[in-house]
């Protein structure tokens, strides 16, 4: 069956002309750009006490949440880093010597590798020591919170049923 070019059914539905696209309405449109140059922020926040970072590690209030400044121990790592190098490589030099062999240039470098490793590695355990030392002390001081507030609110009578 045959369809006028007029008619605006075709054999399997309406005839349409090709996809058009049409922008959505409800859409944003993106602001215009600007050029100017970014906002600037202060060098450093003085070191007060009631607000502000505290300089020199410790623990400051920054907007109203209290924030920790950490101290910088990238020096500390490097010196540390240099003098288990040197330490390494004179402790392959020297246990070399007292065995009476010639010290091999790998093996020197292998104990100065290991001895920087060792040496960087220093002040990250500190920090995690004392970090893992302050956990303990807030666990026991909530352990024994727990303990006096049971006993103050009288639900002691478990502790009679393990005897």
């Amino acid at each position: 069956m045959t369809y006028p070019s007029s008619s605006p059914w075709g054999p399997h539905g309406p005839q349409v002309s090709g996809p058009s696209v049409t922008p959505n309405p409800t859409a944003p449109s993106p602001p215009p750009p600007s050029f100017a140059a970014p906002e600037a922020w202060p060098a450093s926040a003085p070191a007060t006490g009631g607000g502000g970072v505290t300089g020199g590690g410790g623990v400051g209030v920054v907007g109203g949440t209290p924030a920790v400044a950490s101290a910088p121990i990238g020096g500390w790592v490097r010196r540390l880093a240099i003098a288990g190098g040197v330490l390494g490589c004179l402790l392959a030099f020297g246990g070399t010597m007292a065995t009476h062999l010639l010290p091999t240039p790998m093996a020197v470098l292998r104990f100065g590798l290991a001895g920087a490793a060792a040496g960087a590695g220093i002040p990250p355990a500190v920090r995690a020591a004392a970090l893992a030392s302050r956990a303990l002390i807030w666990v026991v001081v909530a352990g024994l919170l727990w303990a006096a507030a049971l006993g103050l609110s009288g639900q002691t009578d478990w502790l009679t049923r393990l005897r």
